[in-house]
């Protein structure tokens, strides 16, 4: 196939990347160019700020896809102009979107979010606009006719190649006896490895799915197993906050359960790995 992914420099985009070269498509990936890659003359490489049409139509010219990977298609304004630049390009197109688009609660199926219905909502906080910005991009991808879609709704994704440091960061805290503040420890948890993500990505690609998927690890972990399991690896107890404070705050704190029903991907033949296939073995390697 002949594939582009928008934003596959880093974290799972480059993975997927990697995957791609392996099984032998024709790739091509769109950066703004400030990020090294290490795909050598493995993949065609288009400089860009997908927020701008002039800049995506330059270096586009005439090109036409198999599909396209959205990794970082972040609103409804963005999602617009890949519409506007991508019908005649391609047939298919996945953009990576989020748990967030999810109110809390515990069993999240896809039909739970239906970008079909989508209301704007007015967000308190950027955690809050973060999700009300994909549930856009969403709706707006959904309601044209110009090519098919699939989303790809990830919760916290976690790997050793993670740049945004979350895990790590955790972990640094209970090794340094830094104050750490959960609302709620029992609240259950939605994770993904980076791993896993990519291979969703690539699972969507092969049979070219249409609709909203939930993509995580089967089984889900309440916080107080992640924290015991930091504790295990690193030998030490963790300062946990019994009051709010910005300092203190997890970026894995949550009030209530938040974790997602993957049924629908494992019927139609996409299964991560449970947890305890990898995120313990990944917290000793980061504890490292």
């Amino acid at each position: 196939m002949k594939i582009l992914v928008i934003g596959g420099t880093r974290y799972f985009g480059k993975r997927l990347v990697h995957m791609l070269i392996k099984e032998g498509h024709e790739i091509w990936v769109m950066s703004r160019g400030k990020t090294e890659d290490d795909f050598g003359a493995r993949v065609h490489r288009l400089k860009a700020d997908r927020s701008k049409k002039e800049e995506m139509l330059s270096v586009l010219g005439s090109l036409k896809f198999d599909a396209v990977v959205d990794q970082v298609c972040m609103d409804a304004q963005q999602a617009a102009l890949a519409v506007e630049v991508f019908t005649e390009r391609t047939s298919y197109y996945i953009m990576t979107s989020t748990m967030s688009v999810y109110d809390w609660g515990p069993r999240i199926k896809e039909e739970d979010c239906n970008p079909f219905l989508y209301q704007p909502r007015q967000a308190s906080n950027p955690a809050e606009q973060y999700g009300e910005n994909k549930r856009a991009a969403e709706a707006t991808f959904a309601n044209q006719n110009a090519f098919a879609w699939a989303f790809a709704r990830f919760p916290v994704v976690l790997g050793e190649d993670d740049y945004t440091e979350r895990l790590l960061g955790q972990i640094r805290r209970v090794q340094e006896g830094t104050p750490i503040y959960y609302p709620n420890l029992h609240a259950r948890f939605s994770f993904i490895s980076s791993e896993d993500a990519a291979r969703a990505l690539l699972w969507l690609l092969h049979g070219k799915h249409e609709g909203a998927y939930n993509f995580a690890s089967p089984d889900s972990w309440q916080l107080a197993e992640l924290v015991e399991n930091i504790e295990k690896v690193t030998g030490k107890k963790a300062q946990l906050q019994q009051k709010p404070s910005d300092e203190a705050w997890s970026p894995f704190g949550i009030p209530s359960d938040w974790y997602m029903d993957v049924s629908k991907a494992a019927d139609d033949g996409y299964k991560a790995k449970p947890l305890a296939e990898w995120l313990p073995s990944l917290i000793a390697t980061l504890a490292k």
